[in-house]
């Protein structure tokens, strides 16, 4: 039996709804809930059978959606607070 996975992002606040329309978009993927939106704190919810493809997407995405700076000078990505 599938079950649910379920874990916490932090994005740009101006991004909630894009993201939850390209979720949507790919039905039953996944499902987006807002937290808070004035901070950008959203949950995802995806069955563990479409786990590693929601993360695929999420990674495509990722560079839209960070609200902190990504410093790719180094060989490991560093995540600065600005």
């Amino acid at each position: 039996m599938p079950r649910i996975i379920e874990w916490y992002l932090l994005i740009r606040p101006e991004k909630i709804s894009w993201l939850r329309f390209i979720f949507e978009g790919y039905d039953g993927l996944a499902v987006l809930s807002t937290l808070s939106p004035v901070q950008g704190l959203v949950r995802v919810q995806t069955l563990d059978c479409h786990f590693l493809e929601t993360m695929r997407l999420l990674e495509a995405m990722a560079k839209g959606l960070t609200p902190f700076h990504v410093d790719n000078s180094h060989d490991e990505a560093a995540l600065l607070i600005p």
